[in-house]
C-alpha cells in the first residue's frame, strides 16, 4: 500500500511550499514520543553457589515474585551449564564445528629461501593475566603475505542487524547472553594449528583453539550457532555471533524458552528483563529505541574543526549507522556537513553546518520509538522528493487501524545524474 501526501496538493514549486509539505508529512505521522530518558532496568545479582564459592548472575528487578522464584530455580538447576572459569570450557566437538585455515593457491609464506629453519612447536599454553584470566595477544605480520591475506573469505552469512532487532522488539521478556570466551570454545582443525604459530619470550606456541583476529572467525562461530540452535533461531531466540537473546511474550513461556538454551559467560548474561541493549539499539515491548549512551556521546560532542573530526561525527559508532533510521530527512538536514568532505575543498564550518549540527542534537533530545514490521498488515509509504535528495517514512497502523506508527526512516542524496531528472522521474527513482 502506498500513500502519497502530494496527491491532493498543488505541485511543490518553491522552498516555502516544500517546507509546508514537510511539516504536513510530519503532522500525519503520529508516534508515541515520551520525554527521552535513560532506558535501563535495575538489576540485582543472585548467588547460585555458596558463601565460599560464589557464582553470581544478574537478573531484572521488575519481575513478579512468582517469576523471580521460577527463574532462580531454573538457573540453579542449570548452574553447571555456565562457564565460571576458563577451565569450565571443554570446547565444541569437532563433529559440530572446527575452524579451518585454507590457503589461496600460490600463497607465498613469509619464510623464504631456507633462511629460517622450521621449529618444532610444543602444544599451546595459556598465559595468565593480572586478573587471573587467560589472554594471549599476537601481532599479525603485515609484510609479504600474512595469514589473513593468504586465506580465502568464508561467505557464510551473518544476520542482518536491522532484521534481528525488528524480530526482537515488542516482546515482553528478554534474557541477554554471551558465550564465555566464545571464540576459544571452537577448536582449530588439527592440520591447520601450526599455521597460527607465534613467538614469545617464553617460547614458540600455536593455538589449539580459534584465536581472535582471524579473518573468518565470525563466520565460523555463526555456523556453529546455526548448527546448535537452528530449531530455535528466529523463534524463541536470536543469535548474532556470540551474542544470544531469548525473547518471550509471557513470563511462563520465557522460563520454558530458557530451559532449551542454557556454556555461557555468567558475567555478561542478564535474565528476565523487560528492556535491554542489542547491537546498538534498545529493545522492549514498546518497540525499538536509540541507545541512550550513543545519544549522549553525540549530544556532548564539540563542534568539529577538522576534516578528521567531521568524518568522526558522520561515522561515529552510534551516530549515523545507528540513528539514521530514527531521523526524518537526515540526508537533507546534514547536506551542509556532507559538502565539507568533498575532495580538494577546504574545510569551512559555516552557519549552515552549525545549524545542521545543532538540529541533529535537538532531535536526539526526544527521538521516536519505532516498531518492527507486523506481517500480513498493509504498509504505508510517505515520500518526500526534493531537488537534491529524497526521503521516505515506512509505517503501519496499530491493531485498531487508527494510529500510524513509524517503522523506518530512509533518506538518500541524488547523484548529479539523478538531479537532471524531472520531478516525476525523481519520484519514480525514489520509489525504486
Amino acid at each position: 500500500m502506498c500513500e502519497d501526501p502530494s496527491r491532493t496538493k498543488e505541485p511543490i514549486e518553491d522552498e516555502g511550499t516544500k517546507a509546508e509539505a514537510l511539516v504536513e508529512m510530519e503532522r500525519r505521522i503520529e508516534w508515541e514520543k515520551p520525554k527521552f530518558q535513560l532506558l535501563t532496568e535495575e538489576l540485582e545479582s543472585i548467588n547460585l553457589g555458596n558463601e565460599m564459592e560464589k557464582k553470581e548472575v544478574r537478573v531484572g528487578k521488575q519481575m513478579s515474585p512468582d517469576l523471580r522464584m521460577k527463574l532462580m530455580e531454573l538457573l540453579k538447576e542449570f548452574a553447571d551449564v555456565f562457564a565460571w572459569s576458563y577451565q569450565d570450557m571443554p570446547g565444541l566437538d569437532y563433529e559440530i564445528v572446527e575452524h579451518k585455515l585454507p590457503l589461496l593457491p600460490n600463497s607465498v609464506p613469509v619464510r623464504r629461501g631456507g633462511e629460517v629453519a622450521e621449529y618444532s612447536v610444543p602444544r599451546g599454553s595459556k598465559l595468565p593475566t593480572m586478573s587471573g584470566k587467560h589472554c594471549t595477544c599476537t601481532k599479525e605480520r603485515r609484510e609479504g603475505s600474512d595469514l589473513n591475506r593468504a586465506s580465502p573469505k568464508d561467505n557464510f552469512p551473518l544476520p542482518h542487524i536491522d532484521t534481528l532487532v525488528d524480530n526482537t522488539a515488542q516482546h515482553a521478556f528478554f534474557s541477554f547472553m554471551d558465550g564465555f570466551s566464545g571464540y576459544n570454545q571452537i577448536l582449530m582443525a588439527q592440520e591447520d594449528q601450526e599455521k597460527t604459530t607465534f613467538i614469545t619470550l617464553w617460547g614458540t606456541f600455536y593455538y589449539r583453539v580459534m584465536p581472535f583476529g582471524l579473518k573468518n572467525m565470525g563466520a565460523t562461530y555463526q555456523r556453529a550457532m546455526v548448527a546448535l540452535f537452528h530449531d530455535m533461531m528466529h523463534k524463541e531466540i536470536e543469535v548474532y555471533v556470540d551474542d544470544m537473546i531469548a525473547k518471550s511474550k509471557t513470563p511462563e513461556q520465557h522460563i520454558e524458552d530458557l530451559r532449551k538454551l542454557l556454556r555461557l559467560n555468567q558475567a555478561k548474561c542478564t535474565f528476565g528483563v523487560k528492556i535491554g541493549k542489542l547491537l546498538g539499539f534498545v529493545v522492549s515491548e514498546r518497540g525499538i529505541e536509540v541507545d541512550s549512551d550513543k545519544v549522549r556521546a553525540i549530544r556532548e560532542m564539540l563542534t568539529p574543526k577538522t576534516n578528521f573530526e567531521v568524518r568522526g561525527f558522520l561515522g561515529r559508532p552510534g551516530s549515523f549507522p545507528n540513528i539514521a533510521r530514527f531521523i526524518s530527512q537526515l540526508t537533507t538536514t546534514c547536506n551542509p556537513i556532507f559538502k565539507l568532505l568533498r575532495k580538494k575543498q577546504k574545510l569551512e564550518w559555516d552557519s549552515k553546518s552549525q545549524k545542521a549540527f545543532e538540529k541533529i542534537k535537538r532531535y536526539l533530545e526526544n527521538p521516536p520509538a519505532l516498531i518492527p514490521t507486523i506481517p500480513r498488515r498493509p504498509l504505508i509509504l510517505y515520500l518526500m522528493v526534493l531537488d537534491e535528495s529524497m526521503g521516505c517514512m515506512l509505517g503501519q497502523r496499530d491493531e485498531m487501524g487508527r494510529k500510524e506508527r513509524v517503522i523506518y526512516y530512509l533518506s538518500k542524496k541524488f547523484t548529479d545524474c539523478d538531479k537532471r531528472y524531472s520531478a516525476l522521474e525523481r519520484t519514480c527513482c525514489a520509489l525504486v
